[in-house]
């Protein structure tokens, strides 16, 4: 009878540093993921240094656990070096993927990397079936797909690209703009979300200028997708992704457990409590039910909330009254919320002091002065929730390398990495027979500390004899030699490719000149006699757009096109008559991706905008990019404005309207165009 083979999801939780990792796997983590000192998107995490990236290499080789490495930040020019640096460190330690969002690393591991398995960060914001394909097509092994997607949309993009690995978060964060897309602290010159400092703009209030109310109007709930978790099993989801590399020990054992329980089938309660505890906001499924017509997605209050654990139901002076839905125990952290004068609400946080008890009604000391009764209590911490830090010092991981042994007349030499140790020995004839392969093997694999140990064994016998005697202290000190020897050597980075000549690239127009009521649009826009297209960067109607754009391009095959998204370079590639150019969110951060997109495209590429992060550029692009003085969106969002912030119902929605907010004397503009929010900055 033929096996049934069951698909088991798996399980990557995150980690900010070597304990945290530990601690995920010590709790039955089947993978994590992580960032270096550079280039990482979750810059302000305290990150791996080589050392941590040796041990856990290591741990997880001799555990046959999984890691992967984020280098998922956008690189420019200057600093393509140092990344190349970063990419051969990598390469020695071999992860099982490297998460990337810069189209130039791709190029870069593609070309002098290619055992580097690429996978897709979240940052690409790829949501369709051909942005997905065009990433295949680009080497990469996994795609990490946009959080902004329903489950019945996860379950297309896996029926029709069933021969690429797909992720999908599972839990935490949700932001209210595209990652990848995100602009807001880069217009507010507060940081950039695609170089990891990101200044969460989106959990701070707004004014809405009509109605005159405030509110965390960008702030959504937090993903809980247990409920989900077997479903994506069952479609064939490869890997279940929790966010939270900014998070500590107890958030990341807490999840692990909860999620391992649901996947065993027997979900449970208690590590269920302690993820809420740890850190949560309000939380719900996001866009796994996504509905026309639907609950709002937003917080409300946008930071941790925790767990409900009763209904303040009266008050003295100093003491408050508490009907419990769950145990309190001394020095657990509560908090409940009341409004404040502009009417949002706001966080009273105090510790669990217990004066008295009856049954499930507690008497908790508590001196404010506010009126709460009625106010819901939560638990934010629990005194009992500590995780024991899991010891750091393991031993460091050593790469297998083919070493050649020389049995001489008169001496005994090795080899490896061009490399050359000999000592002198005169070999005689063994009086008993002894398995020399067997005995070197042994020996050779003993590198303690050693950056190298033995993958492959040559062994090159010219003594002439059978069985020859090889004394084992000679041994040891011929293996001490060798990996002495070879011990600083590393690959070296392979070097960014040098251009001499530059293709002259089009000269594009201001970009604020090809807006028209969105910052993309399908009407043509002639400009100096040129006519432009540009395509949306999200689009959940793929095949519908692309139609649009044939039957534009066919009536006028000089209307040059602007690509915002990785899929729409295939759509390019499936068009090569017509003209493109990467538009704003194409992100030409460097010229590795700039001459991607050539690699791609061919002679129909004519260029694009250099990544608007940057106003200069250092190397030849084998295109030359323009330089253009633009304030993109700050928000690009599936989250519907008028729905989730006004409290409007969708039934007898326009899908057309226009809002005004404000915040710090700043003035925004919210476009809600058939269920997508464009919100920008006012100049």
């Amino acid at each position: 009878m033929k096996a049934i083979i069951h698909h088991v999801i798996e399980l990557a939780l995150p980690a900010g540093n070597l304990e945290t990792a530990l601690t995920a796997f010590r709790n039955d983590a089947d993978a994590v993921y992580f960032g270096m000192k550079e280039f990482s998107a979750r810059a302000s995490a305290v990150n791996f240094s080589i050392e941590d990236l040796s041990k856990i290499k290591r741990y997880c080789q001799d555990r046959g656990k999984k890691f992967y490495v984020t280098v998922n930040t956008l690189v420019d020019d200057s600093e393509l070096e140092a990344a190349d640096r970063l990419l051969s460190i990598l390469d020695f330690y071999s992860p099982d993927g490297v998460i990337i969002q810069d189209l130039g690393l791709v190029r870069l591991i593609r070309t002098s990397y290619p055992s580097l398995p690429l996978h897709a960060s979240t940052q690409l914001a790829v949501h369709t079936v051909q942005g997905v394909r065009e990433l295949q097509d680009l080497g990469f092994e996994r795609v990490v797909l946009s959080r902004e997607l329903s489950l019945d949309e996860i379950a297309s993009i896996r029926s029709a690209c069933p021969d690429i690995e797909l992720k999908v978060f599972i839990h935490g964060a949700l932001c209210f703009g595209f990652s990848g897309l995100c602009m807001a602290s880069r217009n507010l010159e507060l940081g950039s979300a695609n170089r990891g400092s990101c200044n969460q703009i989106c959990r701070t209030w707004f004014t809405e200028k009509t109605s005159g109310k405030n509110g965390y109007f960008f702030s959504l709930e937090d993903l809980n997708a247990g409920d989900y978790l077997i479903r994506l099993n069952q479609i064939g989801i490869d890997s279940a992704k929790i966010e939270g590399r900014l998070k500590g020990a107890e958030y990341v054992a807490a999840l692990t457990k909860y999620y391992k329980s649901i996947l065993s089938g027997r979900p449970d309660s208690k590590s269920r409590d302690a993820v809420m505890t740890t850190f949560s906001r309000a939380s719900g499924s996001g866009y796994f039910d996504y509905k026309k017509e639907r609950d709002s997605l937003l917080s409300g209050y946008p930071s941790h909330l925790g767990l409900q654990a009763g209904i303040i139901t009266g008050r003295t002076a100093d003491t408050i009254s508490v009907h419990c839905s769950r145990e309190l125990h001394p020095r657990d952290g509560l908090q409940y919320l009341k409004t404040n004068a502009l009417g949002l609400p706001e966080s009273v946080k105090f510790a669990c002091s217990i004066l008295s008890r009856k049954g499930d009604d507690y008497i908790l000391s508590q001196a404010e002065d506010d009126d709460i009764t009625g106010h819901e209590l939560y638990k934010i911490s629990s005194s009992d929730q500590h995780e024991r830090k899991p010891g750091v010092n393991l031993p460091l991981y050593s790469r297998p390398v083919s070493i050649a042994v020389t049995l001489g007349s008169d001496r005994l030499s090795a080899s490896a990495l061009g490399k050359t140790v000999s000592i002198a020995l005169s070999i005689s004839q063994a009086r008993k027979p002894a398995d020399i392969r067997a005995q070197l093997e042994e020996i050779f694999s003993q590198s303690d500390t050693a950056s190298y140990t033995l993958g492959q064994l040559e062994i090159i016998n010219k003594t002439g004899f059978q069985s020859p005697f090889l004394p084992l202290s000679y041994l040891k000190e011929l293996r001490r030699t060798l990996y002495a020897a070879i011990e600083d050597i590393r690959p070296e980075p392979a070097g960014i490719e040098k251009r001499e000549k530059t293709r002259e690239g089009i000269r594009l127009p201001d970009r604020k000149l090809l807006e028209r009521d969105l910052p993309w649009s399908l009407e043509p826009v002639c400009i100096d006699g040129r006519k432009y297209i540009t395509l949306p960067p999200v689009t959940f109607e793929e095949e519908k757009l692309f139609r649009q754009a044939e039957a534009i391009l066919e009536k006028d095959s000089s209307i040059i096109v602007g690509l915002n998204n990785i899929a729409q370079v295939r759509f390019a590639k499936q068009h090569p008559q017509y003209s493109y150019f990467a538009d704003i969110y194409l992100y030409q951060s460097n010229a590795e991706a700039a001459a991607l997109l050539e690699d791609e495209l061919g002679q129909s590429f004519l260029g694009g905008y250099l990544w608007l992060e940057r106003d200069s550029y250092s190397a030849a692009w084998p295109v030359s990019p323009c330089i253009t003085d633009y304030t993109p969106p700050s928000f690009i969002s599936r989250a519907c404005f008028r729905h989730d912030a006004m409290n409007e119902s969708c039934r007898g929605c326009r899908r057309n309207y226009d809002y005004s907010i404000s915040q710090n004397r700043r003035e925004y503009t919210v476009k809600v165009r058939d269920c997508l929010t464009v919100v920008q900055l006012k100049k």
